[in-house]
């Protein structure tokens, strides 16, 4: 016999951050009051047909479909959190309450007239939600007008202790995705900035796969910067809680958990121009403008580099502690308060 629960949570889980992320929401959840349940999707042979968009993502959506049904049928859940935009378009209406937990909506990020598709059933989908769960500001600003009720529920950044304001000369960039995270521009914007005597420390790509992308495009990694690999969390962080400088060279971002985890930890943020939500560059420009490139180009955002390694160390210090107190709506009791407040009522009190 299944035992009920308040809230079962439908993960995509199609990558290591969106299963990370969905771990952390079940917890959220959980903290906020609920019993709660998660299921993850299977691809499955349906993986053969995944070639672009928008059949990646119709393949995805009746995946976390059948998740959907098989979750329900255990658990008999009283209401549901769908997580990403992507797992609701195939779920029609699920018989119970629903909420969407998302970090862009597909309107935003698959653009053109080829996904319309994806549009059409985001539109129906997100009105006929009870709550959308938004990730960033942005996100807000760029739901469907007939959209369901918003609330600003990130995934969670907890506060780290207190950064040292002695920091080491050197800088991180983060670019899993070479090509959507900016590796060529990074690397080209590092060998203008010529900085002496500091090292870029690129993570979040195996180096072979980083050196061979870097190969086929004819670009060379500069000589005082180096591929560090794909770092345990822990190792990760500890790199931002002592480096001077984090930089982005993303051309999106969705979301963008590493620039607000190394604003936490310390490390000043420099930035180009990027597509998405990406609430760290809105902060970015906030804190300190002169760290964000005015644009998508090498000179401009190695002029940033240079301007941000050159900023007297009193200053840096100030803007450490003006970054963690803009970070306080990406707090986890700041979101449970919400979930609280707001999700729960909605799907749980009708």
């Amino acid at each position: 016999m299944s035992d009920r629960v308040d809230v079962l949570v439908v993960s995509l889980g199609t990558t290591r951050g969106l299963r990370l992320s969905d771990a952390q929401l079940v917890d959220m959840l959980r903290t906020a009051g609920a019993t709660v349940a998660a299921v993850g999707t299977r691809i499955g042979l349906t993986n053969a047909l995944r070639r672009g968009y928008p059949v990646n993502d119709l393949v995805e959506a009746i995946a976390a479909r059948r998740a959907l049904r098989a979750g329900v049928s255990a658990h008999l859940p009283r209401a549901l959190v769908i997580s990403t935009t992507t797992a609701a378009f195939a779920i029609g209406d699920p018989g119970v309450p629903f909420a969407v937990w998302l970090d862009s909506p597909a309107r935003l990020n698959r653009p053109g007239a080829l996904n319309w598709p994806l549009h059409l059933l985001e539109r129906r989908q997100l009105a006929r939600a009870r709550m959308l769960m938004a990730h960033s500001p942005g996100t807000l600003e760029a739901l469907p007008a007939a959209a369901a009720p918003s609330v600003l529920v990130p995934p969670p950044i907890p506060a780290a202790p207190p950064p040292s304001h002695v920091r080491e000369p050197f800088c991180v960039g983060y670019t899993p995705d070479p090509k959507a995270k900016g590796l060529p521009l990074l690397c080209a914007a590092w060998e203008q900035a010529a900085l002496p005597g500091v090292r870029l420390l690129i993570a979040g790509l195996a180096p072979d796969r980083a050196a061979a992308f870097l190969a086929r495009r004819g670009i060379t990694l500069p000589r005082t910067a180096e591929l560090v690999g794909m770092l345990p969390q822990p190792a990760f962080r500890d790199l931002l809680a002592r480096a001077r400088v984090f930089v982005s060279a993303a051309e999106w971002e969705d979301f963008g958990i590493a620039p607000l985890e190394a604003l936490d930890r310390g490390a000043a943020l420099v930035c180009a121009p990027a597509g998405g939500p990406f609430p760290a560059l809105a902060l970015g420009r906030s804190l300190s403008p002169e760290f964000v490139a005015a644009e998508r180009s090498a000179a401009s955002l190695a002029r940033a580099l240079q301007i941000a390694f050159a900023t007297p160390d009193d200053r840096l210090s100030a803007y450490r502690v003006a970054a963690r107190a803009e970070l306080a709506p990406y707090r986890p009791e700041a979101s449970v308060a919400r979930i609280q407040a707001e999700v729960l009522p909605a799907l749980l009190d009708a």
